[in-house]
């Protein structure tokens, strides 16, 4: 059920309404621009659809059934002509829905199908089904037999139910956001002379805007104010907030640190740098190992049970009797409807399975693409690495007699690293305080000449104007002249992201591609070789490299956590988001993980190869159990009859083989 919700602002704001339904349980769907709440009532509608076919499958199949027990239930006797004929018009006549409305997607399959020269495993359910029907009203028509209209239409429901459990899986998450689900829904901006707050949508080229702490720039703009920082991690991937200075071109997705920012806007929202690289994400081609699966199969399979059944047809002549029925037995025994379930449900329950776990799948072809990759290749930032990073003093420094001071003049800075060493403590002579932009901090300090800042800044004011560089280095502190310490942001492991190394290392490839600079190469030789990290790339510079990687070694999972990834997560045959909340938004992932489940990366792999063994006992027990059939139904032992009991019976074992394994490897498994 939807609630639509107006809003009166002059008594409250969206922002209370949408606090007070999610206290109540019912988180709201805030509608940007449109299309993604169109795409949220098209899924409704797709789900929907899928229950009404069920509700008439079912139906017709409980209706079909009583119909049959009448029938027995006669005994030698039989029916009377009237109703006989009654009971074989409604038996029809509740049919047909069924194979028009409820079995509709397989026929709209197949028809694309061959239309397009190509086969699929939908073009053999389609003949089966086609074949069960038609011959049951041939059988109840011609008077030759009662047909087996109950076991067409529960197979029919045994197919819809497969689909329906693959459609809810692929809604269980939302992957298809856009980028301004990333934006807030509107923004400050000052025109003539007054602040008002507008949609991101209705802001033009010239007006100036005002990003306070915190918030997100929404669109390509150049700073006003004399300087900013910036929060790029989500974008760029540098794990460092950015300085610009006025005048300088800041990108849309930069958050604000510090201080309010004044913006002149230079684009449109859907024009910006953000949208561009979230557009180039989008084009995520299909799961070829899902497809090819289906396809390879489906074509195999279908021209071998037409070439069975017309060889079987053209034995048994000129007995045509006996040659039609064995041409029909093998066409309806030889419907791979158990196959068509066997992947969407085992693939299914796995991620239902791995949902628990926090591990949120996209589609079931992807875990065929994680079973055994051959290169995986880590972004740095947000991925290997906690999105908060510590800032260290040395004890020496902090216990350093002039330290205070240092920590008196940082306070009057709006530099996130200033501003971490700040003290509450107020100096009782401060004075003569400059910022100099990109750079640093000077000021004078209860007498004392103070500076934090670059290796530049630094220089300018020591007394030697030698002091010695320090690649791990953030800024530097000096008083009068003398260093007195060296300030370091230094970044922190996740959380057995170590053991994570090492257990893929076992069997696969690794790569460590990030858009950070090389300041914490130190601390990653510990987990990769030189020759296997790669620093400063681009989106773009990250999909060459990917591409690099790829050559002569087949399967490439990318494992990221920002926009920065998009693109080469798009190119990969697989990709995992690492997310600290649900609020991260990563288009063209495949999986969203929990951060705290990445420790159970290695886990991941193994289920994802697991699940290919679960489906391929199904393939072998489901070709045995045809080829069973097949060798009675062309003896001329196995009846139509027969067939149309034993398909529906297949497709049960199948689903329980599927679900059970499923299950069953879950529970294996050790999670951390």
């Amino acid at each position: 059920k939807t609630v639509r919700v107006e809003i009166d602002r002059e008594r409250t704001s969206a922002s209370a309404v949408a606090k007070l339904l999610s206290s109540l349980g019912y988180e709201p769907l805030i509608n940007t621009e449109g299309n993604e709440l169109g795409l949220d009532v098209q899924r409704r509608s797709v789900i929907r659809g899928f229950y009404m076919r069920i509700g008439i499958a079912g139906f017709a199949a409980g209706n079909v059934m009583m119909i049959s027990i009448a029938r027995y239930l006669a005994g030698f006797g039989g029916l009377t002509p009237t109703l006989e004929t009654l009971f074989s018009v409604l038996s029809i006549g509740l049919s047909i829905p069924v194979l028009v409305y409820s079995a509709s997607p397989w026929y709209r399959s197949a028809i694309g199908a061959l239309r397009h020269k190509r086969m699929n495993l939908d073009v053999p359910v389609a003949l089966g089904i086609s074949v069960l029907f038609v011959r049951s009203v041939v059988d109840i028509v011609s008077g030759t037999g009662e047909g087996f209209l109950d076991s067409f239409a529960g197979l029919v429901v045994f197919l819809l139910v497969g689909r329906l459990f693959q459609q809810k899986a692929f809604d269980a998450v939302s992957f298809d956001r856009t980028y301004r689900s990333f934006f807030p829904l509107s923004v400050r901006v000052e025109r003539k002379g007054q602040a008002e707050i507008v949609p991101i949508d209705q802001v033009k080229i010239g007006d100036v805007m005002l990003i306070r702490n915190g918030e997100v720039v929404p669109c390509d703009s150049v700073l006003i104010s004399p300087v900013s920082y910036f929060d790029y991690a989500f974008v760029t991937g540098e794990s460092l907030p950015v300085e610009n200075t006025e005048g300088q071109i800041v990108h849309a997705g930069g958050k604000v640190v510090g201080s309010a920012a004044r913006l002149t806007a230079t684009k449109n929202v859907s024009q910006s740098y953000l949208a561009s690289l979230w557009e180039r994400a989008g084009g995520r081609r299909a799961r070829r190992a899902y497809l090819d699966l289906s396809d390879r199969f489906g074509a195999r399979f279908t021209y071998g049970a037409i070439a069975i059944a017309l060889a079987g047809f053209v034995f048994w002549l000129p007995d045509l009797p006996m040659a039609v029925n064995v041409l029909t037995a093998v066409l309806i025994i030889a419907c791979p409807c158990a196959l068509t379930i066997a992947a969407p449900v085992t693939l299914g329950t796995a991620m239902a399975r791995l949902g628990m776990r926090g591990i949120y799948v996209k589609e079931p072809g992807t875990l065929l693409e994680l079973t055994d990759p051959d290169v995986v290749i880590f972004d740095k930032t947000g991925t290997l690495t906690e999105p908060e990073h510590r800032l260290t003093v040395d004890p020496r420094t902090s216990a350093h007699p002039l330290w205070p001071k240092v920590q008196a003049l940082a306070s009057q800075s709006t530099h996130p690293i200033s501003r971490s060493i700040a003290s509450d403590v107020v100096a009782s002579d401060l004075e003569h305080v400059t910022e100099v932009p990109g750079k640093g901090i000077v000021g004078t300090v209860d007498g004392y000449h103070v500076v934090i800042g670059s290796i530049d800044l630094v220089r300018e004011h020591a007394h030697n104007g030698d002091v010695a560089s320090d690649s791990t280095a953030a800024a530097y502190a000096l008083v009068d002249g003398e260093v007195i310490g060296i300030l370091r942001v230094e970044p922190r492991l996740r959380k057995g992201i170590a053991d994570v190394i090492t257990a893929l290392r076992r069997s696969v490839s690794l790569r460590l591609v990030t858009g950070d600079t090389d300041r914490d190469r130190p601390l990653f030789e510990r987990l990769f070789r030189r020759d296997e990290m790669v620093f400063n790339q681009g989106p773009n510079d990250k999909v060459d490299a990917l591409n690099s990687a790829r050559s002569g070694k087949g399967r490439v999972v990318m494992i990221g956590d920002g926009l920065n990834d998009a693109a080469a997560m798009s190119a990969a045959d697989a990709s995992i988001a690492i997310t600290d909340g649900t609020s991260t938004l990563v288009p063209a992932c495949d999986v969203v993980m929990s951060a705290k489940e990445v420790e159970n990366l290695p886990k991941l792999f193994w289920y994802a190869k697991t699940m290919t063994k679960v489906i391929r006992a199904n393939l072998i027990f489901t070709v045995f159990y045809n080829v069973l059939g097949l060798t009675f139904a062309l003896s001329g032992i196995l009846t139509p009859v027969l067939t149309a009991i034993l398909m529906p019976v297949s497709s049960l074992i199948v689903i329980g083989l599927s679900v059970g394994g499923a299950h069953w490897y879950a529970r294996r498994m050790v999670w951390g």
